[in-house]
């Protein structure tokens, strides 16, 4: 109920205008609240004030506390009124407050009371500029008084306490000078507390334009990605059947006329039927790696074996032939894409068979541990090995290894395999010995921990 009379009231307030200075956007805030609380307060002051002023017939009085606790409920709920209205309203109800109560009572405390709480007020509610305003008002309100006081036009009045000229200066000039200090003191704080507020606007403002900057190059490469990888699927879609055509009649030349025309023509279409064929796998693995965006589902449980033992199937032709051996440790089931986790392990496994040495039989050994915040995979092999110059090249887009036994792959096969790994938030590395083998390591979030 409170939160909701208190956004009743900073929308009735600030539905005029708006400070663009962070000190008095402050300011503004800080008087809003002020004036929410200040109705149930009059229950408290003004109130029993008019109470008390009509059982003891002072009618002035009476009219008066009237007009201020009308004025607080015009201030606080008429709408369309602009903020500052509303603020000297109120500055004025109070200076009333304070001389009608010095008029009738003299300079016992309240009267002085309120003219010292309207001087403070004001310091926080207007500008810095305007700090002095209430100094000006108080020195002006004692200054009358004593000429009041002097001339007697308060004492010859009925009914009312006398009041000493003496006493009262010495009293009032209490006053003036903490209004002095006032307006002096917390404008100064209010300064430096401004540029600290204009320095976190002005940061705001440039971080939301940075952040507007970033977001509009986010998407513009987000866009040209997806533009990318649709000509990269559509290409690689639409060649594969001029290409099989290709690859068809070519095979038939290669049958039909192989050995009845010269040695420099066989070796020709020969070369023409590798070519088809290496175009074909090419296109094949650039179709692949088009496919492979953005995670769209969940992660589930996968079982590293099973899978596996599918890649055995897949690779059963190349094993038997090669006399391949493929040995693993510590494989359990844990979170993540099955998918993409076969895609990857094909490759790394297609690799290693691709790769291995003529003259001994390929071994192939594949592990998992799992570390606090993700699992390290490792894929090892008694290859050819890899120079160190090339631990970073394999894994950009047509990279191939130009060295002895390298063998013709497209180069394609770990740039998938590191796609992959980069977009599921994992890393991939190699080192290898020249001759001697390869060890390919790839972590991959564990997503029970991280989520």
């Amino acid at each position: 109920m409170w939160n909701r009379y208190i956004l009743f009231i900073k929308n009735i307030c600030l539905a005029t205008e708006q400070d663009a200075n962070p000190l008095n956007y402050w300011r503004d805030r800080l008087f809003i609240s002020g004036i929410a609380f200040l109705l149930p307060f009059c229950l408290i002051g003004l109130i029993p004030g008019l109470i008390m002023s009509y059982i003891n017939d002072f009618l002035p009085l009476f009219i008066f506390d009237s007009i201020a606790f009308i004025v607080s409920v015009m201030v606080a709920l008429v709408p369309k009124i602009p903020l500052i209205v509303r603020k000297w309203a109120i500055f004025m109800v109070f200076y009333g407050v304070g001389a009608v109560l010095i008029f009738f009572i003299g300079n016992y405390g309240p009267g002085l009371m309120y003219l010292l709480a309207v001087s403070i007020l004001m310091i926080l509610f207007l500008p810095n500029n305007q700090a002095y305003t209430s100094f000006y008002f108080n020195l002006a309100t004692c200054i009358i008084f004593s000429l009041l006081i002097h001339f007697k036009l308060i004492s010859n009045l009925p009914n009312l306490p006398h009041i000493d000229l003496v006493h009262w200066i010495t009293v009032s000039s209490n006053l003036i000078f903490l209004s002095a200090m006032f307006s002096f003191l917390i404008p100064k704080l209010f300064s430096r507390l401004e540029n600290s507020l204009k320095e976190q606007v002005s940061l705001q403002k440039e971080l939301k334009k940075g952040t507007v900057k970033l977001k509009a190059s986010l998407d513009e490469v987000e866009s040209k990605n997806r533009e990318l990888e649709h000509f990269t699927y559509v290409v690689s879609h639409d060649l594969q059947e001029p290409l099989r055509m290709i690859s068809s009649f070519l095979e038939l030349l290669k049958i039909k006329y192989y050995g009845k025309l010269d040695e420099k023509a066989n070796t020709y279409i020969s070369y023409a039927v590798d070519g088809a064929k290496r175009m074909r796998l090419l296109i094949l693995d650039l179709s692949e790696y088009s496919r492979i965006n953005k995670i769209t589902e969940d992660p589930i449980f996968l079982d590293p074996k099973k899978i596996l033992d599918e890649l055995r199937v897949t690779f059963q032709d190349e094993i038997e032939i090669k006399n391949a051996e493929i040995t693993v440790e510590n494989l359990n089931p844990f979170l993540g894409y099955p998918s993409f986790f076969s895609i990857l392990l094909q490759n790394l496994i297609a690799n290693a068979l691709k790769y291995s040495e003529p003259n001994r039989s390929p071994k192939i050994h594949f592990s998992m541990a799992e570390r606090e915040n993700d699992y390290v995979f490792q894929l090892t092999d008694n290859g050819v090995g890899i120079d160190a110059e090339y631990f970073d090249k394999i894994f950009i887009l047509f990279q191939r290894l130009q060295q002895k036994n390298a063998g013709r792959g497209t180069g394609m096969g770990l740039a998938i395999a590191k796609k992959i790994t980069d977009m599921l938030g994992g890393e991939i590395w190699v080192s290898s010995e020249v001759g001697k083998g390869s060890v390919f390591t790839f972590t991959l979030p564990n997503y029970e921990k991280v989520n």
